[in-house]
């Protein structure tokens, strides 16, 4: 009886701690699902310890980490590369080109398709958008003129946009699109102390 509900209790536990992946479409229209500008979906909103999967279509895209206020120039934060996939493969082929993101918070993150060349035109997105910084919002900045500020303070603004692009990770490359949507991270040394604790409490 006490063995069951501990083996019971082990096979709960990773459940808890299951990470969900958005895969999302480098070079897809979210309107229409087909080859495109843009990203689909263009906007999700990720809890701490999601992932984000960029999956590259037909063209030339990388995803580069922007801000909200320069939609259309790197942060210095996280860059997934340049990807180059043929013309010729259909928009949902297997074995696109992936980059995967560890989301590490739920702060607000900007991205856009450098590569593409399209950002002006709204080939951005967001990441946990909030009420003052809207996806819409972050999608009209991209069509405007980047604003830069003063040279007297160049520096410190490097060494904050450095500092608040660390929680977005760092990109991890792989060639196949057979990732499961679902991924359990076990941390396994509480799983330990928890099974201890039973033990001593189903015992005592």
């Amino acid at each position: 009886m006490h063995f069951r509900f501990i083996i019971s209790c082990l096979f709960l536990f990773p459940l808890a701690t299951s990470a969900f992946e958005y895969r999302i479409g480098v070079g897809k229209d979210e309107t229409t699902g087909r080859k495109g500008l843009g990203f689909d979906p263009s906007s999700i909103h990720p809890s701490a310890g999601d992932i984000i999967a960029f999956e590259f279509r037909s063209g030339v895209h990388s995803v580069v980490q922007s801000t909200f206020e320069n939609p259309c120039v790197s942060n210095g934060g996280f860059n997934s590369g340049v990807f180059t996939v043929d013309d010729a493969l259909p928009v949902d082929a297997p074995g696109l080109p992936i980059v995967t993101l560890n989301v590490n918070d739920t702060n607000p993150l900007w991205f856009f398709d450098e590569a593409g060349g399209e950002c002006h035109k709204g080939a951005v997105f967001s990441v946990n958008p909030t009420l003052d910084q809207t996806p819409a919002a972050f999608k009209a900045n991209a069509a405007k003129p980047p604003v830069f500020a003063p040279s007297s303070t160049a520096s410190d603004n490097a060494s904050s946009s450095a500092s608040s692009t660390t929680p977005a990770g760092q990109p991890s490359n792989t060639s196949s699109a057979a990732i499961p949507s679902i991924r359990l991270s076990v941390q396994w040394s509480a799983l330990s102390m928890f099974a201890i604790y039973v033990l001593r409490y189903q015992f005592a």
